[in-house]
């Protein structure tokens, strides 16, 4: 596959990496080749130390519309390197990646966010969206249950009675409502959308890294473990950052009254 139709791109800026979903004419909708190389990317950036942040963004003027309609309705399974159970898992573990990897990811989100496209959206710990965008499960409209762990997403920031609402009505959002309903964190002026995320972006990468990784992981498991095995988690995960350079060089910073040099690996080549 050549390089001008490689269905995700990448590119770096200082210590954050854009991940662009680059299927354009066709609302960037997902294929096999999309969610292999996404998951690929994302698995990279996670263990990649040079990435201080991940913004996941579309090209043209949608997010991701959700599944390539065309391909399910022609039934090209037969076609493809893997099956559906492994595109599937794939993807939900290309979204869980984008929640659960020790540093900060964003979702910059202008006009249609649908389907699995929504999933990834919710995925990401921001959501900063124009006012162009909409979102949608979108799933119940072609009579299909959901995937990429749209519901487990979609719970978590709507809650649950209005998360039902959204999947089994299947209404579409707007900007202005998906931000009431807690599924988008921002919405910009249109002409600043990609600033601010920039903005945004950069300010977490150049932030203490292990620590922002370690309040992720406080976050996580403070909704899956019981008080008990929580606080353990949170004491330990205090005790890594007590002992990291980082930690000391935010105290002699704090002290000396001046922004924190935090140690860095370099950018890899």
């Amino acid at each position: 596959m050549s390089k001008e139709s490689a269905p995700v791109g990448v590119r770096r800026l200082g210590r954050v990496l854009y991940i662009t979903l680059s299927r354009p004419a066709l609302k960037n909708a997902i294929n096999e080749d999309m969610v292999t190389t996404l998951y690929r990317n994302l698995r990279e950036a996670a263990q990649d130390d040079s990435v201080g942040a991940v913004v996941l963004e579309g090209s043209g003027d949608a997010f991701c519309a959700g599944a390539d309609i065309k391909n399910l309705a022609l039934g090209a399974e037969h076609t493809r390197k893997y099956s559906t159970e492994v595109l599937l898992r794939v993807g939900a573990e290309a979204a869980m990646l984008l929640h659960e990897m020790p540093k900060p990811t964003i979702a910059m989100i202008r006009g249609p966010a649908m389907g699995g496209g929504l999933s990834l959206a919710l995925a990401c710990d921001f959501r900063v969206a124009d006012s162009t965008a909409s979102l949608s499960y979108a799933h119940t409209k072609i009579a299909l249950s959901g995937d990429f762990a749209a519901a487990y997403f979609l719970s978590k920031w709507m809650g649950a009675g209005k998360a039902r609402e959204f999947c089994l009505l299947n209404p579409v959002y707007g900007a202005q409502e998906a931000f009431a309903s807690g599924l988008l964190s921002k919405v910009c002026e249109d002409s600043e959308l990609e600033a601010d995320v920039e903005r945004l972006a950069t300010r977490l990468a150049e932030g203490p890294t292990n620590a922002l990784a370690c309040i992720k992981a406080n976050l996580k498991n403070a909704q899956e473990m019981s008080c008990e095995n929580y606080i353990a988690e949170e004491i330990k995960n205090f005790q890594r950052c007590r002992n990291s350079d980082e930690h000391r060089e935010a105290l002699k910073a704090f002290i000396e009254k001046r922004e924190p040099n935090f140690p860095r690996q370099q950018v890899r080549g």
